[in-house]
């Protein structure tokens, strides 16, 4: 996950203040001929473009420069913008860097920028916003490549639920935007240095700086505008560098990742929640670029409120009704889990019978640190169902070993060990609470027979003896302290003296207290 401070990706910045596309859905028995991609994006004729391009750069093939040819913002004479060309131009291979990432969103970004007549230059915003990373989540946990934070991603309707983040999501916070956008330029008469600020600070931001200059007959050109804060000051001038730099590439020695003018991918709508690791294997796609084309889900298993799934053109004929459906058949399977104080992943992965590193993928988690309160998803068809199990908790106390407690509540010493992720040679201390069993919830009357019967369990185990042959290096002493009894019991229960010392190969019987 990238963390950016505030929206710009950039490390340091200059401080100027001194588809159209329909699909199939999961239940569509038909193939997938009828769903449509974004098309080629209409060329244009004539020798030069409005903006004084040629004309070549609108059908050459390059997407950036068919972008370029049809900026219209006229780029302002401002010191904040030539402080943010300075820096920009001084970071040429970031910006190359950044136009390959977008490749497989910007021809669907073009298109909706097109279909909502706003201008091309915003398809530079995410460069600005994120470095056109879904991943990306500032300070103030905007997410996305539009960087919406939580409250105005809801106000669009980005739905953020266990399994999904709408900000994250390529169409859906594309779609935002683009109606945020429409809903500024109409607030703002299409100030678009304004608007630009908006989209940054918020549009109430805006009025009451535009409020406050007009109230003290000062300009009210964005430019003049004093009470805003300096990120959306300089906001508007970062997008205008980019603008200039797009516009003369050769001038400062840009050569932008030549995107096709192509549609590359295609929409699939979805009524049904589907295992995106299932898909992946039945369609051939890897596991990195399906997440890459769909980073709104937070899970490989896509939850319940599932809408859309983009998928690259190339080989959408491998996504067919019969994929779709052993891909939603491997979601049923799946549930939520909310982590509670105590728990650790190799404890909730016992407890649901599977392993740390199924529970760490399904999830896509990057560390194995459980946090309280986290909401995760768990198979349910395993071991045990989260109704009424509870873990069997026990405090280690003065003379306990494994081997005492394995015998104590009739578990392996693997079994503990896998538990509570301890390692072969770790070793367990007064005051630490193991998991040691599962117990579902029985009235008291039950649990007390239950807890009578585990005692018997218990106090029966003291009376059985166990043969144990002495290993090299062993000792009366650590012999005891490996089966939690005594010195004086081992000599006592074998006969032996204290002044004799174990010999390699010696059967000693045991008689643990535990």
């Amino acid at each position: 996950m990238a963390i950016l401070a505030g929206c710009a990706q950039l490390p340091n910045a200059v401080d100027t203040h001194s588809t159209s596309s329909s699909a199939m859905s999961l239940g569509d028995s038909s193939d997938l001929s009828n769903s449509v991609d974004y098309s080629i994006l209409p060329a244009m004729g004539g020798v030069t473009t409005a903006n004084g391009h040629p004309a070549s750069w609108a059908h050459d093939g390059n997407l950036w420069h068919y972008i370029a040819a049809q900026f219209t913002l006229p780029i302002p004479d401002n010191p904040r913008v030539q402080a943010q060309l300075n820096f920009y131009a001084s970071h040429i291979d970031y910006l190359q860097r950044v136009t390959e990432r977008a490749q497989p969103y910007l021809h669907m970004i073009v298109s909706d920028l097109q279909k909502n007549n706003l201008p091309l230059e915003l398809a530079l915003l995410p460069i600005v916003e994120s470095a056109y990373r879904p991943d990306a989540v500032s300070s103030s946990n905007a997410a996305g490549i539009w960087q919406f934070v939580p409250s105005t991603g809801t106000h669009f309707g980005l739905a953020r639920t266990t399994w999904y983040d709408g900000r994250r999501d390529i169409k859906a916070s594309t779609d935002a935007a683009m109606s945020y956008f429409t809903r500024l330029r109409t607030m703002f008469n299409d100030d678009w240095p304004v608007i630009i600020a908006s989209y940054n600070g918020g549009e109430g931001t805006l009025q009451n700086a535009i409020a406050y200059n007009a109230a003290r007959g000062r300009p009210t050109d964005f430019w003049d505008l004093t009470q805003i804060s300096r990120e959306t000051a300089d906001y508007p001038a970062r997008l205008y560098a980019l603008v200039e730099i797009f516009s003369h590439p050769k001038k400062y020695g840009f050569t932008p990742y030549p995107i096709p003018n192509a549609p590359v991918l295609t929409e699939i709508k979805l009524d049904k929640s589907i295992n995106l690791g299932k898909l992946a294997q039945i369609t051939g796609i890897s596991h990195d670029e399906l997440y890459r084309l769909n980073p709104g889900f937070d899970r490989l298993i896509t939850g319940p409120q599932t809408g859309h799934l983009l998928v690259p053109k190339s080989i959408a004929d491998q996504f067919t009704p019969k994929a779709l459906e052993e891909a939603e058949k491997s979601a049923r399977d799946w549930g939520r889990y909310t982590l509670r104080r105590g728990d650790s992943f190799h404890k909730v992965a016992y407890r649901f019978g599977c392993d740390v590193d199924e529970l760490i993928k399904v999830n896509r988690l990057s560390s194995t640190y459980a946090h309280p309160g986290e909401t995760i998803i768990v198979p349910l068809d395993r071991k045990s169902h989260l109704a009424g199990v509870h873990d069997r908790l026990y405090t280690v106390r003065d003379g306990d070993s494994l081997w005492g407690l394995s015998r104590k509540f009739n578990v392996d010493v693997a079994d503990i060990q896998h538990m509570n992720g301890l390692k072969k040679d770790s070793v367990i201390r007064p005051g630490e609470k193991l998991i040691v069993g599962f117990e579902r919830d029985v009235p008291a009357a039950a649990a007390h027979r239950d807890h009578e019967k585990v005692s018997k369990v218990a106090t029966s185990a003291v009376r059985q003896k166990h043969r144990y042959t002495v290993k090299k290096g062993d000792t009366l002493w650590n012999v005891a302290q490996r089966f939690s009894t005594t010195v004086h019991e081992l000599l006592s229960v074998n006969g032996l003296k204290s002044s004799e010392p174990l010999q390699p190969g010696q059967v000693l019987v045991i008689a643990s207290t535990n």
